[in-house]
């Protein structure tokens, strides 16, 4: 895996938004994270937390399928795709974005119906795809940017959604922090709370978080 640059933290590299930086480390972690997944020792698994993501999304789904048959998915920063792979069939179209031109590669290839992959940044949805019915995002992407880009992250997927569209994107959850094997310090941890704050802020018309207290990530849901 890559390493930041002498001197640039992780946190440095997201706080300046440092594209070309942030993409050549997640470029270095490819081809080994479908991998990474499948092993249950590797941090992306602690709590359960990705198969967690997949079942909520799956039920959300549920409730709305009229809806999502009608309108696409946006999986944003979708590394290999595997999570618009679980969900696509549900709706008219998808698309994913990732900064990472080596992890569009990878979901490239498993050449998904209804689908293609773009390489792109986040923070720029409403320019990169149409209106979309739902959008999620699994990977704690908020809690790379922080409270600020945060915000301008969930501005982007609410510019992005149509009405009656919907957000799921997780973040890691201030309340658990001390009890985790996994707790990295490069990372911002929110409260439920501020995370509703941030997304009422953006625009959303309704947010609620989903999970127990005590999970390393919770959900956020934000409704149009």
């Amino acid at each position: 895996m890559s390493t930041p640059p002498p001197g640039r933290s992780s946190r440095e590299l997201y706080a300046r938004r440092s594209l070309k930086a942030i993409a050549a480390r997640w470029d270095a972690r490819a081809d080994s994270w479908d991998r990474a997944l499948d092993d249950p020792d590797c941090h992306l698994n602690d709590d359960d937390a990705y198969r967690r993501f997949i079942r909520e999304a799956r039920r959300l789904i549920a409730r709305r399928r009229p809806f999502c048959a009608l309108h696409g998915v946006i999986d944003a920063g979708c590394g290999t795709g595997l999570v618009l792979a679980e969900v696509i069939s549900s709706f008219a179209w998808g698309i994913g974005i990732d900064i990472s031109p080596r992890m569009i590669r990878v979901a490239r290839a498993r050449r998904l119906g209804k689908a293609k992959f773009i390489v792109g940044d986040c923070f720029q949805l409403p320019s990169l795809c149409p209106k979309a019915g739902a959008i999620f995002s699994r990977g704690v992407l908020l809690s790379h940017y922080g409270r600020e880009q945060g915000g301008d992250i969930l501005n982007a997927a609410r510019a992005a959604l149509a009405p009656g569209g919907f957000l799921v994107i997780d973040f890691l959850n201030e309340a658990a922090r001390t009890r985790q094997r996994h707790a990295p310090e490069d990372k911002n941890w929110f409260t439920g709370e501020e995370i509703q704050s941030m997304a009422r802020r953006a625009g959303f018309a309704a947010a609620r978080v989903l999970g127990k207290p005590d999970r390393r990530a919770l959900l956020l849901l934000a409704k149009t």
